[in-house]
């Protein structure tokens, strides 16, 4: 299977189980592969025949702003969802990490990857 990705999405939220952490907004990263049959697009030169990568960026960071959501694992199961939308996508993995999180350790960065794949 053939494999589209987005790397390195910056994406500002507010996250966190505490109230200190959801009081202002925190940098994330995303990462994104979508497992998609790219051999018409591949033929045809269209965008018609493939998946959208511009669009799936946007549609990602808008999911992002828009939640509420306290967890990184629930943050990401979302943007699975709206990925999973586009039939064309097989499988998908989402990886969110918070850039500067409220840990008295010194480290980069912390976060999750979840994989799915769907039944097409």
């Amino acid at each position: 299977m053939d494999r589209i990705f987005v790397r390195d999405l910056e994406v500002e939220a507010h996250v966190g189980v505490t109230e200190e952490e959801r009081s202002k907004p925190q940098k994330l990263v995303v990462q994104l592969e979508l497992l998609v049959d790219t051999s018409a697009a591949g033929s045809s030169d269209d965008l018609n025949d493939t998946v959208d990568y511009g669009q799936v960026s946007i549609e990602a960071a808008d999911e992002i702003r828009g939640s509420s959501a306290r967890l990184l694992e629930h943050l990401a199961d979302k943007v699975v969802t709206r990925v999973a939308r586009n039939l064309r996508v097989v499988g998908v993995t989402v990886e969110i990490a918070k850039v500067d999180p409220p840990i008295p350790e010194t480290l980069g960065s912390v976060g999750v990857r979840v994989e799915r794949s769907f039944e097409r």
